[in-house]
């Protein structure tokens, strides 16, 4: 493969991305996203240096509801922590910003990549800028009148994170593929619907994921696969009715998270099957392998999760195991596309 800086470039954005995914999952897992109350593009960059400094951003703190209703107890010392992690996740940001910007301007000057890529390039800054803005929206809506943030708007911001990274991942893998010096393959392309159908399961998967998070689903019932003994969840004293449930109500979120996830199992269960009757190339069979066992593992760490009452070392490890699960998907399906299989004597 010709590895050139076009490629390194997409490389080092999709890592980028991925560890600012896990930056953002351990500010949500510690309750520290609301610890700053303002959006400072430009100067927000600055770190509080001396008590004076930090005294303001905690006073700025204490006037929040999740302050004077959850964490009024807080001391400095452990205002710092959650502030730091706020910072770092928005510091962070600014890096992925400057890792895309910097090396574009460079590889435009020195005409480093192909009009193919162009619109999908200028695509992925487009979206890192809106993805910002989405992320002081999110902040924003726990400021006034809730202590948390809003589960819609903490999934869009996740769902733009994962979009952002497919797009860049799929760029980078699509240029490296057609750059094969062995140009002597083929991935199972007769699967390719079917891995489409995965990849998309998957994201939505993730996605919906954000909604127990924001909506703390998952600590409702420390059981599985029953709900404390029961085969539903039971909801008790529901005013809701209708779709607007399965992103508001506790037990339906969990429910649906839950049983789309069997869902997908079946079409992982299916998607082996084809492979199996296919029986093709070895290579196939490691990356269909890879993904058996990351899908496996990301069962088991849901399921871990549950009787542990989620702590935040599980609830990292599912989140960075979904980002891994979602790549090699991608991966599959790219490579199992009619359009870039290129096979030479």
């Amino acid at each position: 493969m010709k590895i050139n800086t076009f490629s390194i470039w997409l490389l080092s954005l999709t890592i980028s991305i991925c560890v600012i995914i896990l930056i953002g999952g351990y500010t949500r897992i510690s309750d520290s996203g609301l610890s700053i109350t303002e959006w400072l593009p430009i100067t927000g960059v600055m770190y509080p240096l001396n008590d004076m400094q930090w005294q303001v951003e905690f006073n700025k703190y204490q006037k929040i509801d999740e302050f004077m209703l959850v964490n009024s107890a807080m001391t400095l010392k452990e205002f710092k922590f959650i502030y730091f992690w706020e910072w770092f996740h928005r510091f962070f940001a600014r890096l992925v910003g400057i890792i895309y910007l910097v090396p574009l301007f460079f590889l435009l000057i020195k005409n480093k990549i192909h009009r193919n890529y162009l619109r999908r390039i200028f695509l992925i800054g487009f979206l890192l800028g809106v993805q910002a803005v989405i992320g002081w929206y999110m902040v924003k809506s726990g400021l006034v009148g809730r202590v948390d943030v809003s589960q819609y708007r903490l999934a869009l911001h996740l769902t733009m994170a994962f979009i952002i990274l497919g797009i860049t991942f799929q760029t980078f893998l699509e240029h490296s593929i057609k750059n094969l010096e062995k140009k002597n393959f083929e991935y199972n392309s007769i699967n390719e619907f079917s891995l489409l159908l995965l990849l998309i399961f998957v994201f939505l998967q993730i996605a919906y994921g954000a909604f127990v998070s924001g909506t703390h689903s998952g600590l409702l019932y420390n059981t599985w696969p029953m709900y404390n003994g029961n085969i539903f969840p039971y909801v008790e004293n529901n005013s809701l009715r209708g779709i607007i449930n399965f992103f508001e109500t506790g037990e339906y979120i969990l429910f649906a998270h839950r049983t789309f996830a069997f869902f997908i199992c079946l079409l992982v269960i299916y998607v082996n099957f084809l492979n199996f009757k296919k029986n093709d190339f070895l290579k196939i069979d490691y990356l269909l392998l890879a993904f058996n066992v990351t899908f496996i593992f990301q069962i088991l760490l849901g399921i871990l999760m549950t009787f542990k009452n989620i702590p935040w070392t599980l609830a990292l490890a599912h989140q960075g195991n979904a980002i891994i699960l979602f790549l090699i998907t991608i991966s599959m399906w790219m490579l199992s596309k009619k359009s870039l299989q290129i096979i030479m004597p």
